[in-house]
């Protein structure tokens, strides 16, 4: 979606600064210098965006300690035992908010949220800032090519069966208890045969 959307812009940002797309007045001399700050910034969101296409270099890795975004950089790993419920809703606009639904359309695509649980101590700021911006403190970077509905059910599966495994593991193993949950992860993994589907 980034790179027909970001060559889209570049073309139009082109047309606009050689003034085939124009304005009389002191707006064709506003459409130009748009026009080339679209170029530039697209310019720049087109090698990125083939990147991501040929290198495919953006996926979710799901493990039994956690999940990881990887993309341009690698994410931290983000421990199921530090997260909440997973869920599946759109952003809402508050420009658009006033108008009937039938003008506004279908809107922005779905998006996979979660917050971090009580006490967990990273990002408090960014926390802060995404809660007052989408209602929770974190998401999901893409739908890495499912229904944001079905990502957010996978993800809320994982959760469930590794969250317990690991609070269990911690509980019954005082000390390191990174020594034992191994073998506690691979009875899990013994006792539910369709995991990764």
């Amino acid at each position: 979606m980034l790179l027909p959307a970001g060559l889209v812009f570049v073309a139009l940002g082109f047309l606009m600064g050689i003034r085939v797309i124009g304005f009389p007045g002191w707006l064709g001399l506003l459409a130009r210098i748009v026009g080339w700050f679209a170029l530039v910034f697209f310019g720049l969101a087109v090698p990125l965006a083939l990147f991501q296409l040929l290198t495919n270099q953006s996926y979710l890795l799901l493990r039994d300690d956690g999940f990881q975004m990887y993309g341009i950089r690698k994410s931290r790993l983000v421990p199921w035992s530090e997260v909440g419920p997973f869920t599946a809703m759109t952003l809402p606009n508050p420009l658009l908010a006033p108008l009937p639904k039938w003008i506004r359309g279908p809107g922005a695509p779905k998006m996979v949220f979660f917050d971090y649980l009580p006490g967990v101590p990273s990002h408090q700021r960014l926390r802060s800032l995404n809660q007052a911006l989408t209602g929770h403190e974190a998401g999901l970077a893409d739908t890495y090519g499912l229904k944001a509905e079905e990502l957010a059910d996978l993800m809320n599966d994982w959760r469930s069966r590794f969250a317990a495994v690991l609070k269990h593991a911690a509980y019954n193993y005082p000390g390191d208890a990174s020594s034992a949950l191994p073998s506690c992860i691979q009875r899990l993994i013994q006792a539910l045969p369709n995991l990764t589907k």
